[in-house]
């Protein structure tokens, strides 16, 4: 939690108000860049960095009193040296002068900083794999770095213990314990449960193997938050890789399994939407390594990396205000990192088909990207394959009227026709598939129905549901998202409610479930969730 003493709260203000001044510096420099985490406020100044720790405790952070911030400082100064060349110059006094805060200044000593050296932004990995500038060959030169690394790293007594079994729960159950504040908020209820369940069955099942990675030596003092942003390359060898901002505040954290360290990273490009380098940065280490169960254990442990981005990111939504863009976008981060902690856990016990429908602006495209994340499903959208075979990009807004045009009804034929032809084809190759589309013909969902008939697979339609008075406000917000497909708009939501009526009529031998979707996204994918037949990941 953190901490609301009054005395304590000024004392952060002041950090911000007066290390935001250049003369605060021994620098000559004459801007002050500041950028926040839920544990840091970090101050750019010229080539030089210093990190002041917040006067927070999260249970397993515990930065409350200026003794320790000095000295997990100097444990942040320690351990990173290991993946470091001359990037931690060490721990500085902020002091008090003239009434002012300054850093290293000769009055009293009011708070500690990590003082470092700035590392280039054009190398950090994370913007390298987002420009699509970082390939095999980058990876590769990761695992040279961490090859090099993890023999060397500590290793049995005070150690190991953290790689038990129990103390692998302890952690799970604390990531279960902290997020559930944000059920419903964020959080689906039934994703925690599996998530909770799946992760102890998998603890159960493999003690065996994570007691023989104790006695071979596979725990290790690593690195802890090895994901995309902490990898900065400096130039073309492995020992010009800096890995920086390695966990310092909790050795319980920082030690375990090879496999629990390197998992960061694979999720980590997973969430950025590149799997392939995942597969091949695991594939090349495991080779590296001569690590045989490396791979499975790292898909447990991705599990449990992304639930901790999400539950961190859970955190950094208490200060922000509802109302501002940036909670928009935090809400995202902490859906799609839960998302995919549940897939990486759970799967549909046989292939699944979903479609999710309802009248345009209520809410199908949100609930149907959440669950093909979930299921690791194919998303085919109506929106897309529409405009795709009418030759028309994906974004490109179109002023149609309903029932004309791109939306006349030969082309919505075509539409649910090659939508549908494609969903069975995935469906026939053992993978799961979400149809997203209004699907208010009830022709539509029975060709569904039937197509289906001749899988092995299951199929369950979504309707999604709310007031007329939530669908014209969303529809009005979407006009301004140049990222949506959809063109629908007020008048066609107003059509399609004379046409169909506010909700749809039951097909027989067709699962069909309605969602409320005013209210939170969790407590609606919930309701989808909890119709879906899904099973732990062996």
């Amino acid at each position: 939690m953190v901490d609301t003493d009054q005395a304590t709260r000024e004392h952060v203000s002041r950090i911000y108000a007066d290390l935001s001044r250049p003369d605060a510096f021994p620098e000559q420099v004459n801007e002050v860049q500041i950028e926040e985490t839920h544990i840091s406020i970090v101050f750019l100044v010229g080539d030089t960095v210093y990190k002041v720790k917040r006067p927070v405790d999260f249970g397993f952070l515990d930065f409350s009193t200026l003794e320790k911030r000095k000295f997990y400082g100097e444990e942040e100064v320690r351990l990173n040296a290991r993946l470091t060349h001359n990037v931690y110059y060490g721990v500085v006094p902020i002091t008090e002068d003239d009434g002012h805060y300054k850093i290293e200044g000769s009055g009293p000593v009011r708070e500690w900083a990590v003082k470092m050296r700035r590392l280039p932004d054009d190398g950090v990995l994370a913007e390298l794999v987002k420009q699509g500038k970082a390939d095999e060959h980058v990876l590769n030169r990761v695992v040279e770095r961490l090859v090099a690394f993890y023999p060397k790293a500590d290793t049995g007594e005070g150690v190991d213990e953290w790689g038990s079994a129990e103390a692998v729960g302890f952690n799970i159950q604390e990531n279960v314990d902290q997020s559930k504040p944000y059920l419903n908020k964020f959080i689906a209820p039934i994703q925690l449960d599996l998530i909770d369940k799946a992760s102890k069955e998998f603890l159960t099942g493999q003690a065996e193997l994570m007691q023989n990675r104790v006695d071979t030596g596979k725990i290790r003092d690593g690195h802890g938050d090895l994901h995309l942003k902490h990898i900065i390359i400096e130039g073309p060898r492995p020992e010009q890789m800096q890995i920086i901002d390695g966990v310092e505040f909790n050795p319980r954290i920082r030690c375990g399994d090879i496999a629990m360290d390197v998992a960061f990273l694979a999720m980590d490009l997973d969430f950025q939407r590149r799997p392939d380098l995942a597969n091949h940065f695991i594939a090349r280490l495991t080779e590296r390594m001569g690590d045989k169960d490396l791979p499975r254990l790292v898909q447990f442990y991705k599990a449990y990396r992304a639930h901790v981005r999400a539950k961190v990111a859970c955190f950094m939504s208490e200060n922000i205000a509802p109302e501002m863009e940036e909670f928009v976008a935090i809400r995202s981060e902490i859906q799609r990192y839960i998302d995919l902690a549940t897939a990486y856990l759970v799967k549909p016990e046989r292939p699944t088909a979903v479609i999710v429908g309802g009248l345009s602006g209520t809410g199908k495209s949100v609930l149907a990207r959440r669950i093909a994340r979930t299921l690791e499903a194919e998303w085919l959208s109506s929106d897309r394959i529409r405009k795709e075979i009418t030759g028309h990009d994906a974004h490109e807004r179109l002023s149609d009227k309903y029932g004309s045009g791109i939306y006349s009804p030969e082309i919505s034929q075509e539409t649910y026709d090659t939508m549908i032809s494609r969903a069975v084809s995935a469906a026939s190759k053992g993978s799961s598939v979400v149809l997203d589309a209004t699907f208010l013909d009830k022709e539509w969902r029975t060709r569904a129905r039937d197509a289906f008939k001749v899988v092995d697979a299951d199929l369950q339609f979504v309707e999604c549901w709310c007031p007329p008075e939530v669908v014209a406000e969303r529809l009005e917000q979407r006009a301004s998202d140049d990222t949506e497909a959809s063109d629908a708009s007020a008048s066609i939501y107003e059509e399609q409610r004379e046409r169909y009526g506010e909700q749809m009529a039951e097909v027989q031998n067709l699962a069909h479930i309605v969602v409320d979707t005013n209210r939170s996204d969790a407590e609606a994918f919930n309701d989808a969730l909890k119709v879906l037949n899904l099973v732990p990941r062996q």
